[in-house]
């Protein structure tokens, strides 16, 4: 039989013409098998793209309640609303013990040693302080700011809604005998939401402290209103600011304050100037003195609204006179590129440090960074009579905290590895800006430490058992 003659298709392919039926039978078989599956999938799928377009909704939808929330709880803000109750204006603390002259009181506080249990520090007080030399080192004075310091820190629990923590503050200052206090900053800056807020909205440049006075009496009789300034560390959103270091450039000028303390710092002043002024009116400041404190984030934030004080003394605004200005802070890192910091002008701020505290090294003094006033260092895992000295300060951490003391003083030979391999990686501020400094300074961290061990020596009770365990003369002054 002749061969049938091949379709055009047959010919285009130069495929074999198929005139059997059979195979004829199992295309068809094929081809409805593939629209059968095809219509299988579409019977399965579309319920994903509904799931799909209902969490796209449910997205679209938690946002906007979000964004009506942040909206909500500025206005309240706005209008003093929806916080825990305290006074905008400094208010009396009525239980005040009054005392004045030299005494000593009890002071409480939270530490994260304890699991955030309350544990109490003896304090001595003597108002004769502010009528001295505010650039000689006063131990007994920089033992009271590290407990003070401390008190900051925990005083943000009584703002929690719900909460039935004490005013740590306020306890602390009637104890020390001071009139009045003012802890408003506290408000919106305590609650989870509210830093939800702070960090969605870029508000985060801000730090909560109080303000409180006390009129003391020297020697010979004269008298001064005392401002107390206590300043809490870095809390919730506020740790973005510790990373916004700010450019130079945008200031016009050469080198600026780290931007994110600078802002906090600024806030203080002028919340100062508002009330000396309304506090004195025309008797003038010659009799105010102030004093500030801090640890951490609060330590930078005192140095800085210190040094602005100072500043302030050679201008025609002063807040107080300059032999009226004290301050001393505890881990504080690293805040500004001037080059002035080592002035006369700024002898009156003290910083004291731990060796093995990693947050005083950043940002990295090969960056251009640096302190003002002048720094005194904790006895530190490889100086001469170390082990002595960590020997008093473990049996006065037990003895204050009621637990062993958490941090390993031989963490200071990684830090010092780590700050030097970052410095290597990463020569400017700028290149930790980029992605390889990022990565490296990341990669850095996590190689060579563990964080969390090294940020024991970080704790505010591992300052103040440090400072209650050692005499002035035990402390160096930075190389």
């Amino acid at each position: 039989m002749p061969s049938p003659v091949p379709s055009a298709t047959d010919a285009a392919t130069g495929s074999a013409p198929t005139s059997d039926p059979g195979s004829q039978a199992d295309a068809a078989s094929a081809r409805a098998a593939t629209a059968h599956g095809r219509a299988s999938t579409r019977r399965r799928h579309p319920w994903r793209r509904r799931v799909l377009v209902l969490l796209l909704a449910l997205a679209l939808v938690a946002a906007a309640a979000l964004a009506l929330a942040v909206q909500h709880r500025q206005e309240q803000e706005r209008l003093g609303l929806g916080a825990v109750s305290a006074p905008e204006a400094p208010r009396a603390l009525e239980h005040s013990s009054g005392r004045t002259g030299a005494f000593t009181a009890d002071v409480s506080f939270t530490t994260m040693a304890t699991g955030a249990a309350t544990v109490t520090a003896p304090v001595r007080w003597d108002d004769a302080w502010f009528f001295e030399d505010p650039t000689a080192y006063n131990h007994d004075l920089a033992r009271a700011c590290a407990v003070l310091s401390a008190v900051a820190n925990a005083e943000s629990a009584y703002y929690q809604a719900g909460s039935t923590a004490p005013a740590y503050l306020e306890e602390a200052l009637a104890a020390l005998g001071f009139d009045d206090i003012s802890t408003a900053s506290y408000r919106y800056r305590s609650e989870i939401f509210d830093e939800v807020v702070d960090f969605i909205t870029g508000t985060d440049d801000v730090v909560a402290y109080s303000v409180a006075t006390k009129r003391v009496t020297g020697p010979n009789g004269q008298e001064k209103t005392l401002y107390l300034v206590s300043v809490r560390g870095s809390y919730g959103a506020e740790w973005l600011s510790d990373l916004n270091m700010g450019d130079a450039a945008h200031y016009e000028m050469q080198a600026i304050d780290h931007e994110g303390f600078m802002r906090a710092a600024n806030e203080i002043v002028d919340d100062l100037a508002r009330r000396i002024t309304a506090d004195v009116q025309d008797a003038g400041t010659g009799d105010v003195a102030l004093l500030f404190c801090g640890h951490s984030r609060g330590a930078a934030t005192a140095n800085l609204a210190a040094s602005y004080a100072d500043d302030m003394t050679q201008g025609l605004r002063a807040l107080a006179p300059l032999e009226s200005i004290y301050c001393y802070t505890f881990a504080t890192p690293e805040l500004t590129q001037m080059d002035t910091v080592g002035d006369a002008l700024y002898d009156n701020i003290f910083n004291i440090l731990n060796p093995s505290d990693i947050v005083p090294r950043m940002p990295l003094a090969s960056w251009g960074y640096a302190r003002y006033g002048r720094d005194l260092t904790l006895p530190g895992f490889g100086d001469e009579g170390f082990d002595e000295r960590f020997a008093r300060m473990r049996a006065t951490f037990k003895e204050l905290c009621g637990v062993e003391n958490p941090y390993v003083p031989e963490d200071r030979v990684q830090v010092d590895a780590l700050i030097e391999d970052i410095g290597a990686a990463v020569p400017t501020a700028d290149d930790l800006a980029t992605p390889g400094g990022v990565v490296s300074t990341v990669g850095n961290l996590f190689s060579q430490i563990n964080p969390l061990q090294v940020l024991y020596g970080h704790y505010p009770s591992v300052y103040i058992a440090w400072m209650y365990a050692l005499d002035a003369a035990e402390l160096s002054p930075a190389s």
